[in-house]
C-alpha cells in the first residue's frame, strides 16, 4: 500500500512526501492521533517509499521486491515492535538498539516502527532516549502514539511530529460502502474499529455497565486501560445523545447515535453534561498513568447516578457490522 491508498490524511502525507523530495529524512518521527485511523499503515508506506527500488513521485511502486517484502513483513531492514501484555519494556528497546546498530542488508534505510509507543514504561523510555539522541546512519525510527502525555518530554522533543486526524463520515463511506450511518458515527472517525472489535457486542456490554450503575455495583467492568478508554468513548457518545434529546435538535446530521433508552433525570442542565464531558476527556488523557480502576469506577457511578433516571434498553434493529478490510490501523 502506497501513499495514494491512504484516505483522508492529506496533510500528513504531504509532509512525509516533502521529506522524500528534499531528501531530508528525519531520523525520528512521531505519528500522533487516535487509534485505528491509519498511523501504522502510513508508517509502512513511508518505509516502502524509503526503500523502493522503483520510486515514482516520491511514493513507492508497490510492486518491486522491496515493497512486497515490507508488505509481507519479511524485509530484513524493517522492524515492527508491538506492546506485549499492554507494555513496551526495556528488553524490547534493547532489541531495537541492537537492530539499529546494524547496517542495512538490502534497503537504503533501516526503519523501526514502534506501535503504541505510549505503552513504554519509564525504564524503556529512558533507555530509548539514548538511541534517539545518537541515531545510527540511514536509520529512521517511527513511533505511533495515541496519548502524547504518556511519553516523557525529553523524548518527545527529539521527534519530528506528524499529526493524524479522525476520518470524516464521508471518507469512511468511500472505503467501507454499505455501513449504516449510525454505526459510522459510533466509530468516531476510526474505521479500523470495524475490524478490531465486535461493535454490537461492545454496545451491549456498555449498556450492561449502565445497568450496573443503576444497581450501584462497586466492581469496575474494565479489564485493562484499553477497555476504560473504549468505555469512556461510549459514555461521551451517550452524553452527546442525551444533549441532543434535551435540546430537541434532532436532524439527519444531529440525532441520537447509540441504540439505548437510558434517560436523564428531569432538570439536568446542559452545563452539567458539558462539565462531565470535559472531565471524561481529562480522564482519558491520564489513563496511561494507571489510574485505580475501582476508585475511577466508583467516582463515575456517583456522577452518573446524579444524571440517569431509567435503565431500560430499547430493542432496535441491529446495525450491519459485517466488513472485511486490511490496513486500517
Amino acid at each position: 500500500m502506497g501513499f495514494d491508498r491512504i484516505v483522508s490524511q492529506e496533510k500528513a502525507i504531504k509532509l512525509l512526501k516533502g521529506t522524500l523530495s528534499t531528501k531530508k529524512i528525519p531520523h525520528a518521527l512521531l505519528f500522533l492521533g487516535d487509534a485505528h485511523i491509519g498511523k501504522t499503515t502510513t508508517a509502512l508506506a513511508y518505509a516502502k517509499a524509503l526503500n523502493c527500488l522503483e520510486p515514482k513521485d516520491h511514493d513507492s511502486c508497490d510492486r518491486c521486491s522491496s515493497c512486497k517484502k515490507i508488505e509481507q513483513g519479511v524485509h530484513p531492514d524493517v522492524k515492527i515492535i508491538t506492546p506485549e501484555k499492554d507494555l513496551i519494556t526495556i528488553n524490547m528497546i534493547r532489541e531495537v538498539e541492537e537492530f539499529a546498530s546494524l547496517t542495512p542488508l538490502e534497503g537504503k534505510y533501516k526503519v523501526i516502527i514502534i506501535k503504541k509507543s505510549h505503552k513504554m514504561n519509564n525504564a524503556a523510555a529512558n533507555a530509548f532516549l539514548k538511541t534517539v539522541e545518537e541515531p545510527p546512519l540511514n536509520t529512521t525510527i517511527i513511533l505511533t502514539c495515541e496519548n502524547i502525555y504518556a511519553l516523557p518530554e525529553p523524548l518527545i522533543s527529539r521527534f519530528f511530529k506528524v499529526y493524524f486526524n479522525p476520518l470524516s463520515v464521508d471518507a469512511i463511506k468511500k472505503i467501507m460502502p454499505g455501513i449504516e450511518e449510525n454505526l459510522l458515527r459510533i466509530v468516531m472517525g476510526k474505521p479500523g474499529l470495524f475490524i478490531s472489535r465486535d461493535l454490537m457486542k461492545d454496545i451491549q456490554w456498555f449498556a450492561n455497565t449502565l445497568k450496573n450503575i443503576m444497581e450501584k455495583s462497586k466492581k469496575s467492568p474494565w479489564k485493562d486501560n484499553e477497555e476504560i478508554k473504549w468505555w469512556l468513548d461510549f459514555l461521551c457518545i451517550f452524553l452527546r445523545d442525551s444533549l441532543v434529546k434535551i435540546t430537541g435538535k434532532v436532524s439527519s446530521d444531529c440525532c441520537p447515535i447509540l441504540p439505548l433508552d437510558f434517560k436523564l433525570k428531569e432538570n439536568i442542565s446542559e452545563l452539567e453534561i458539558f462539565n462531565l464531558y470535559e472531565e471524561l476527556q481529562s480522564i482519558k488523557r491520564n489513563i496511561e498513568l494507571n489510574l485505580n480502576k475501582s476508585i475511577l469506577w466508583n467516582y463515575l457511578v456517583s456522577c452518573l447516578n446524579r444524571l440517569i433516571e431509567s435503565s431500560n434498553i430499547e430493542n432496535r434493529k441491529p446495525f450491519n457490522t459485517q466488513y472485511s478490510k486490511e490496513n486500517l490501523e
